[in-house]
Parts: C-alpha cells; structure tokens; sequence
C-alpha cells in the first residue's frame, strides 16, 4: 500500500510539471517519462509511441509493472482512481484514449467492458469533476462506442447507460447530458482517418438505435425547463442543464443522416435528411412552438443555442411529413414563431442571436417553397413583417455587418421562385414586387450612406473583399430583376446627385483650390460612393437572364452602362489634368468589375442587335460591340498608364483584357477594334507606363500572353505581320548600342531591358499552341538573339538576373501542345539543344563558383536559376524532338558537356537544401525521373562512384518528401533504374554475345577518355573483374554491385510510408517496391519477418498472412498485369488495416542486408 501511494504520487507530481512546468525542458523530461511508463506500443500514426529508451535517472523511481496494452489500461485505471488531481485525470484520459485507438482489437472482450464500466461509474461517482474533464472521458467513451459497437453488445445501449445518470440527482442528470452531447458530436465526425468503413457502421448503428431516444430525453427536458418543474437548487444549475439539453438537442438534429461524411447540416444550403421513425415529433403541434418558447424564456449564449436548433428545424426535408396537411401546420408554426420574434425584437439586441435568426430566414425560404408560404393565412402581413426587418437589418450595417448575405439570400430565392411559380396570386405578387424594389433602394442608400462613416471611424470596407461583395452582389442584382425598372430608379436616383456633387467638386478643383487635403478627402468619399453603385449596376447587368429579357430591360441596361461610362469619362478627365495624384483604386476597379459583367452579358456573336446598343448609341454613340470594345480598350489603356505603380489594379485591368480575348468571335472581334490594332502597333509605347516598372514585370508576361493570343487569332497570319510585330523587341535592344563585350552587357540599362524583354518573350510564347506559330517565333528569335541570350548568361551569370533568361529558355524548349514538332529533316531540334547545352554549362560553371553569404538569399541568388536549368534540361529530355542519338553517334560534346553539368549542379545541393526549397525540390527529381526513362543509362561515360551515391541518397530522400508530386518523380526514377537493371540482367544471361560486342566498344571508350570520372570507371570495372565480375556488364549493374546495401535500403524506404504512414501515394510507391522485391527477393523477406517480429504478440499471425498475400498471382515479370496485380495487393492489404483499425508498430531500424 505505502508502494502505491508513492507511486500516485510520484505520477501526480510528473502529470503537474507536464501540464504546469516552470520550463520547457522541465515538461519535456515528464512527458519523456510518462510516455515511457504508460506506453501505447504504437508510432505517432496510432497517437501513440513506439518502445522507447527510458529516460535517465529513473533507474529507483517507482514503476508500473507493463508489458501489453492491457497492462497500461489498468495501470492508467489505477491512476485515475488514486488521484483526483486535474491533471492526472487529464494525463490518464487523454493516454486511454490513444491508447484505445491504437490497440483496442487486441483487448479481450473482458478488458473491453471494463474499460467501458471503469469510465461510467468513475463518472457516476464523481459529478463534481470539472467541464473538460467530463468532456475528455465523454470523448473516451465515444470512441470506445466506435471502435466496440460492432463488436461488443454491451457497447450499444449508450441512452439506458446514461439514463441512470438522468434518474439520480441534478447533477448527475447535468453531468449525463454533457456525456451524451459529447459522445454524439465525436461518433458523427466530418470525417474518419482512419477505419472508416467500421467506424460509419458504428455511426450508423448509433444513429438507428440510440439518437432518437435520446433526442426524446433532451426534448422531454426542455420541455420541463419552459414549464419549470423542474427542482434546481440555484438559477446557475438550470441554466447549466439547460445548456447542456441544448448542445444535444443541437447536435441530434445537425448528425449526418445521410452517413456520407458531408456536414450538410452546416451548410447554409443544406437539407437534413431526418429519418421516418423521427415524424411523430416533428407532427407534434407543439413541436415548433416549444422551441420558440425556449428562446423566449433564454438569454444569451443559450437563446443563440435554440436559434441553431430552429435553424436545423427549419431545414428538415418535405417527405418527413406523412401529408400536405401535416407539412402546411409545421410551416404555420415556423411562420408564426418568426413573427412573433419580429414584432417582440426578441434577443435581437445580441449579435449572436441576430445573426442565427437571419441565417433561420434564409434557411426556412431555402426550405419552404414560395407557393408553400403563400397559402398560409398572414402570409402578406408576415413577408411586410421581413421586409422591415430587412430594411432593418441594412440600416444596422454597423453593428452587424455579416449579415446583409443572409437577408439578400432570402429575397433572391424569393425572387428566383416568382419565376416558375405562376399562380401566386396577385396580392403577393404586387407585394412582392413593391417590397424587391424597396429593398433594392434601401440597401443602394445604405451602402451609399456608410461610406463617410467608415473612411472616418477606419472600419472594415467590403469594397476591399472584392470576391466576398461580388458573392453578396448577385443576389442582390438577382433582386433587382423582379421589378427592373423601379430597381435601376433607385440606383439611378442616387447616381445623378452624386454625379452632380461629383462634377461640382471637379469644376471646383479646376479653377482654385484653397485646401487640397480637403479637397482629397471629399473627392475620396464621393468616388467611394461611385465605387459601390458601379458594382451595383455591375450585378445588376451581369444578372441579365437571356430567356427573360426584353427590350425594355435592354434598354434600361443600356442606360445603366452610359451612367457608368460617363463617369468613367469624367474621371479620366481628371486624371487627364491632375495625372495620378487623384486616383481612386476602388473606383478603377469598380469599373473593370463593370466591364466583365456587360461582357457576360451582352458581348456575344448575336447581340449587336440588343436594345442596349440602341441606347448606348441614342445617348453617347456606341452603335454595336465593336464600339463598346473600343471603350472597354480605352480604359485599359489608361489602367496601364496611370496605375503604373499599382500591381493590383494591373493585374486586374490585364485580366480583364484575357477575358476579352477568350473564343474564336472573341478574338476575331477585339482584333477590329481600332484600340486594339493600336496597341499591336505599338505595343512597347512610352504611353503604357507600367512597362517602365520594374514592379510589373510578372504582369507584362500576362500582357503578352494576351497579345499573343490576339496576333495568332486570325489562322492566315503571316510572317510579314508576325515580323512587324516584333520590330518593337528588335529596336528595344538596337537601341542599347554595340553589344561586343561583357562590359557592355553589364551595363545596369541593358540588363534592365534585356531583363524585361525575355520576361516578355517568355509571355508571348507561353499563349504559343501550334506548330505554324512557334515557327514563326523560332525563325525570329534564332540565331540572333540566341546569341545575345548566351552572351548576357555569360556576362551576368549567376546574378539572380539570369533567372528572367532561363525562365525564358524553359519555355522556349517546352514541347507544349506538340508545338515543337519540326520537319523529320530539320536540324533545329538539335540546334535548339545545342543552345540549351551551351546556356545550362554557361551559368552552371558560374553558379558553382558562386556563394552565397546570406541564407535567406539562397534560393533567390542561386537555387532558383539551378532549378530553371534542371527545368531546361528535363523539358529536352521530355519533350520527344530531340534525336539524342545524333550526339552519341557523333560524339558531340554539347550533350556530353550539359549532361556532366547537370550531374554537378546536382552534387553541389547538399541534401538538407534539396528537400528545403520545394520548387528546387520538383525540378530536381523530374529531371531525375525523365534523365532514368533513356539517357542516364545510355551514358558513355559513366558517372563517378561519389555521383552515383548522391543520387541514390537523393532518391532515399526524395521518398520522406509528403508532396506528392516529388514521390511520384522519385517513384518513377528508381523505377526506371530497377527495371533498366532487370532488363540487362535478364539480356546478360539470354544473349551474351551481343553483349560482349557493346562491352568491347564501351571498353575503348573508358581507355581513350582521360577524365577522373572515367579513371574511376576503370578501376572499378577492373576490380569487377578481379572478384571475378565480367566485364561485360552495364555500369549501373557494376555499381549496384559494388553498393549491395543501395536498392534494400531503398526498399525499407518505400516499405515504411505503405506500412506505417497513412500515405495516398500507394500507387506510386507500389511500382518501384515491386522492381526492387524482383531484385531483391531474399531481402524482402527479411524484412517482411523483421515487421512481423516488431508488431505484439497477438496481432504477428495477421500482419504475417498479410504480408504473404502480397505476392499472391505474382509470376515475377516486368508485364503491366503483374505489377497491377501487385499494386492490387497492396491496396488491399492497406485496406484491411484501416478496416480493422490496425496500425503497425514501426520498423525503425531496419534489418542490414
């Protein structure tokens, strides 16, 4: 006894330094310790440990005697007894139920109801424990729930277990409620990680036979709390029982009935599937009612808790009902509970309860038809009563601003269903009608209004979410769409005075201006209002229906798009007079918004005829689209000339210009525009002033991609007018002057125009699809200014400058769309290697050179222009137009020189930076994977042993990397490798003969070359032969075996993420595993045994069996149906493991070959 007492409290004192440490190597040195005492006997993936050294200095400290998982439940169990301190209950809670998770299959039955029984009673025995401890051993419960249901009887009667909690005492029955809220929230998760199948069953089987007695239980008892009769000893224990009824009333009726693993119940959208045997509540015709009682009789956070109950009440599907009748009363009794908090104003002084009861009347019109609602008696009365509610709401912007999406989402679908439902009758539908356009002028002065205040005060602008207001927009404009005309008079009526104000306010600046501060400050506020009524009209337009137009609506969107034109002319015309000492960024882009909505709208090949154009040429001479077009330009091009200095509203404005440029019509349109034709011309213009910024680099790319699209959008381009195109690049670097010598290159103006004029090539050829048109370019651009490219990396090299030149060269060498398919006779394929060969040497030799003193600078100043040169040289390798052979047969260097200084750009990265910089990390392992596909074995030369052992220790690397993408380049180069290796060794031994032929010519080589590498080679291949090896075998066979330790580990690397890591790359790893098992059979089965020796006692015949099973139907060929069937076999054995929520106890070590 006096044992167990230092025990508990040795345990207790670990468990206070873990959860309340004077330092963290205090707390590290107890969980140390604690983990090891308490082990799960599982990896991190099971939330648990592996066997672990004990910690120093606990050779006299007491101890548990442990050595199965049953042994740490009830060591924890006698733990949990001994102790009532906080946070030892924490410790032992929270260790059970990793513990639970990991090992619960290995538990006998006996072991499992008592685990179960321990928690109940410990918590029937102490109704005094703290909120979250309830809530940890509630969470234990629920997952034994989980993982035992299936299994163990005794697990299924969760509501008779906790009826007893609910028949003892008001604490007891507080502490049940908060058990069951608990245990229903983590047996419905949004998602299983693991055991999902089990686990849904288990989900399944809860929801069937234990949710809606529950449901009753906490009904019945909100019930009694409206009634009060209830007796409570303090007004603190009801308001506690109260919030705990609510949070498993709420989570009831939010579980996944569908058992799809989709919340849909926290959708907005959502409808909850509630089963048949759950109608006769929901027929109750005080059912409703009592909800809105207890929301009546709630105060705050409790009343927002009912309000999410309506929420989900609301959005029960209709064929829960048994009749029409039964629907129309509960209907009735929604209508009638949100009238009443509308005319008592019930709890709306809360933001909280506001909120949900906005987000109740989006979700009750999402689920009761339009005609449903207005066959109910009151329903004109009711729909006035939301409508001041509304007006309300947007009036109280301040004080709740998230709601507006809401309230505009209930009008919309209103709106929506006026449209197919015929016979509403003609009250509702004038009232409706009268309300829409009220609406619409509430919230136009409302947005209108609030501008001054939130520039004065700094409050948040949804003008600065431009997606965010978009999203609320559309419905607004959707809205609007039910009386159009009246719609677009309120917004007209507050457009014309603040055009008035506006033009005062610009006359006024042209002729003295006293205070220009001030004058800034009014001109602010005045083209923040315009922002918002542009977007305005912007939803409006773009919600133009084409099946519901009419000439009359037409017109009115014509008129609409001449208010906006308008102002965008006085706008200009200030900038015009004042340059960009007036901008206003919101307004610009309100405008482009505007823009891309007309387009939507009316910008098609049929409708140059619409009334909008009618009225566009009445009132200001835009007669069809062609003149739209050009207005649209217009403004484009001012963007790019006074927001120079603006990345955003660039981007934006050349966003706009690709949209416009979209489709065949789209083009053959925007290239008659007379702007258009202009800019083509004149595309390096000193009036586009955001080509001379260097902070808008990224988006001249976008703009020549755009005018790429534009020049080849007509099929007969030819090269007379390609040709005139690019004069504008040939005069940009003729007027740099001679460019002779380095010196010259490296001149800080050349670099700054050559810079952005291959940023901008490598825009253009980016839009590049088709043969016709690359040739274009290619014939262009080569051989002169592949010589000024060379000669600018040989000047800057490695200077982070060279990165716009290699950018540039990768794409030019990307075979995208077959472009770079050349004649079978032309040797531009080779040429265009030899350039990349003489780039990728140029600026390795100097990127090898280089240092670089400052980490943070690394990537920028050296990785990033390695990883364009590997990006250069996998796209040759993969782009399939490029005859290799050629430079093999007669033996020219430029493969030879680029191939070596690949391999040592690749050498130099220690492997720590491989793995550290992710776009280094991609490029390095896809040109792996496309140089093992053909060339890197076809090497004449072979790589040097310290070469060789780098890569090989890349790909071990490369297989730790989580990013899929970088498994899968690793995947794919070890198994190149091992099936190039498989491929010779079978040749070896089938025709020896031919092989004997290539070795003597190989031999030759290696005796003529002089370099180190192939000294090397040599006396490898001698000591080969000197352990009696032939002489006749491949390099990478020679290596292989020189390095027997190389494809094991590697295997023990691909083994462990498929067995020990919950990995999606299962296909990927299964390719190479089956190679490397082909090559190395006798260690696969080593290391299989090791696994199975790893894992307990208990669980060693079923990993065994499945282990075996991975090579059931293997005939051991390189044939696609043995790889499948093996990569089969694996997923199933994965399968089985989850299935049976087994993890693995890891091989950390693994077993030397």
């Amino acid at each position: 006894m006096e044992r167990q007492d230092e025990r508990i409290q040795y345990f207790t004192a670990l468990c206070e330094q873990l959860y309340n440490p004077k330092s963290s190597e205090e707390r590290e040195q107890a969980q140390k310790i604690l983990e090891c005492q308490f082990p799960t006997f599982a990896d991190e993936g099971g939330n648990g440990i592996a066997t672990l050294q004990s910690p120093t200095g606990m050779e006299n400290r007491p101890t548990f005697a442990i050595a199965t998982p049953t042994d740490t439940a009830s060591a924890l169990r006698i733990l949990l007894e001994n102790s009532p301190n906080p946070y030892v209950q924490t410790f032992c809670l929270a260790r059970l139920k990793q513990l639970s998770l990991a090992q619960f299959s290995l538990f006998s039955d006996d072991t499992k109801i008592q685990l179960r029984t321990f928690l109940l009673e410990y918590a029937f025995m102490h109704p005094d424990l703290m909120p979250f401890i309830i809530t940890q051993l509630a969470g234990v419960l629920a997952q034994l729930t989980l993982l035992g249901w299936v299994e163990m009887e005794s697990y299924r009667h969760v509501y008779k277990d906790i009826s007893q909690f609910i028949q003892a005492t008001m604490e007891h029955r507080i502490v049940g409620m908060q058990i069951l809220a608990v245990i229903i929230q983590d047996v419905n998760p949004p998602t299983f990680s693991r055991g999902s199948g089990k686990f849904r069953r288990s989900a399944g089987g809860f929801r069937d036979t234990q949710l809606l007695d529950i449901f009753q239980l906490a009904y019945n008892t909100l019930k009694s709390l409206n009634e009060r009769s209830l007796p409570f000893s303090s007004e603190y224990q009801e308001q506690r029982l109260k919030e705990a009824t609510l949070n498993v009333l709420v989570r009831c009726l939010s579980f996944d009935f569908n058992g799809t693993s989709v919340d849909e119940s926290a959708e907005d959208i959502g409808t909850i599937q509630i089963p048949a045997t759950w109608r006769p509540i929901f027929e109750d015709d005080s059912f409703v009612p009592t909800f809105f009682q207890a929301y009546a009789n709630s105060t705050p956070p409790n009343s927002s808790k009912v309000m999410d109950c309506l929420l989900a009440i609301a959005s029960v599907r209709r064929a829960l009902f048994t009749d029409q009748e039964e629907r129309s009363n509960f209907v009735i009794s929604l209508m009638r509970g949100i009238r009443d908090v509308m005319i008592t104003s019930q709890g709306m002084d809360d933001a909280d309860n506001y909120n949900s009861f906005c987000r109740l009347l989006f979700r009750f019109r999402s689920a009761a038809p339009l005609n449903e609602m207005v066959d109910k008696p009151g329903y004109i009365e009711w729909i006035g009563l939301v409508a001041d509610f509304s007006f309300k709401g947007f009036q109280s912007w301040k004080w709740s601003p998230n709601t507006a999406s809401y309230i505009l989402g209930f009008w919309s679908r209103i709106v929506q269903s006026m449209t197919y439902y015929q016979s509403l009758g003609k009250e509702a539908v004038e009232k409706l009608e009268s309300i829409s356009s009220e609406l619409i002028g509430y919230y136009i002065t409302t947005a209108a209004e609030s501008v001054s205040t939130r520039i004065e005060e700094g409050l948040d602008d949804p003008l600065d979410n431009e997606d965010s207001l978009t999203e609320t927009l559309n419905m607004l404009g959707q809205i609007s769409r039910c009386k159009y005309e009246p719609s677009s008079t309120a917004l007209i009526s507050v457009f014309d005075p603040t055009a008035t104000q506006y033009q005062e306010l610009i006359t006024k600046a042209s002729t003295n201006v006293t205070d220009p501060e001030s004058f800034k400050n009014e001109l602010e506020i005045i083209e923040t209002k315009f922002a918002w009524l542009v977007y305005i009209a912007a939803a409006f337009v773009g919600n133009r229906a084409a099946f519901l137009n009419s000439d009359t609506l037409d017109s009115i969107d014509g008129q609409l798009a001449v208010k906006v034109i308008q102002l965008m002319e006085v706008q200009q015309a200030l900038q015009a007079n004042h340059g960009s000492t007036f901008l206003n960024q919101k307004l610009d882009m309100a405008f482009i918004y505007f823009f891309q909505q007309f387009k939507k709208s009316y910008m098609s090949d049929s409708s140059d005829n619409s009334e909008v154009y009618g009225k566009l040429s009445e009132l200001i001479g835009i007669q069809n689209q062609g003149g739209m077009l050009n207005v649209i330009m217009q403004k484009i091009v001012s963007n790019l000339q006074y927001w120079a200095d603006n990345v955003v509203v660039v981007q934006r404005t050349l966003e706009l210009f690709n949209e416009l440029a979209s489709g065949h019509m789209g083009i053959r349109y925007l290239r008659q525009v007379e702007t258009t034709q202009t800019i083509l011309q004149n595309h390096m213009s000193v009036d586009l002033a955001f080509f001379n910024n260097p902070k808008q680099l990224q988006n001249r790319m976008i703009f020549y991609k755009v005018l790429c699209k534009l020049l080849f959008g007509e099929d007969n381009v030819g090269e007379t007018e390609f040709f005139e195109f690019m004069k504008p690049f040939d005069k940009r670097i003729e007027q740099l002057g001679p460019l002779n010598t380095n010196a010259d290159f490296r001149q800080d103006n050349v670099k700054r125009v050559l810079q952005g004029v291959f940023l901008d090539l490598c825009g253009f050829i980016n839009s590049i699809q088709n043969r016709r048109s690359y040739n274009l370019f290619f014939e262009w651009f080569n051989p002169d200014y592949t010589g000024i490219l060379l000669r600018a990396m040989e000047a800057w090299a490695p200077d982070p400058i060279c990165n716009s030149l290699l950018m540039f060269y990768a794409e030019f060498v990307n075979n995208r769309s077959q472009r770079l398919n050349f004649d079978h006779s032309s040797p531009n394929g080779i040429l265009t290697f030899r350039d990349a060969s003489n780039i990728i040497c140029t600026y390795g030799r100097k990127a090898l050179d280089y240092q670089v003193q400052d980490e943070n600078l690394k990537y920028e100043h050296k990785y990033k222009g390695i990883s364009l040169v590997f990006n250069i040289l996998a796209r040759c390798l993969g782009g399939r137009y490029i005859n290799f052979g050629v430079f093999w047969l007669y033996q020219d260097k430029a493969i030879d020189e680029a191939f070596d200084m690949a391999l040592r750009l690749m050498t130099a990265i220690p492997l720590h930076d491989l793995t550290s910089f992710p776009k280094l990390t991609n490029t390095f392992y896809n040109l792996l994977d496309e140089w093992s596909k053909d060339q890197l074995m076809a090497l004449p030369v072979p790589p040097s042993p310290d070469i060789f052992l780098y890569l090989m220790e890349a790909c071990e690397q490369g297989l730790d990397v989580n990013e899929s993408m970088v498994r899968s380049h690793t995947c794919a180069a070890i198994y190149n490798i091992c099936t190039f290796v498989i491929q010779q060794s079978e040749k070896q031994q089938t025709n020896p003969s031919q092989l004997r032929r290539r070795s003597s010519t190989m031999a030759s080589i290696f005796t003529s070359s002089s370099t180190s590498s192939s000294s090397a080679t040599a006396n490898m291949l001698q000591q080969q032969q000197q352990r009696g090896g032939s002489s006749d075998t491949h390099w990478l066979l020679v290596y292989l075996n020189q390095y027997p330790r190389i494809l094991p580990t590697l295997m023990a690397s691909i083994f462990y993420p498929l067995l020990f890591e919950d990995t999606n790359d299962q296909w990927s790893l299964s390719r190479p595993l089956y190679t490397l098992i082909y090559l190395q059979r006798d260690y696969a089965i080593k290391y299989t045994n090791a696994v199975i020796d790893q894992q307990l006692p208990e669980r060693r015949d079923y990993v065994a069996k499945g282990l075996a099973g991975l090579m059931d139907g293997i005939e051991w060929t390189l044939s696609s149906r043995d790889r499948e069937h093996f990569t089969q076999n694996i997923s199933a054995f994965i399968r089985d493991l989850k299935l049976n929520n087994i993890t693995l106890v890891p091989l950390l070590t693994p077993p030397t070959p």
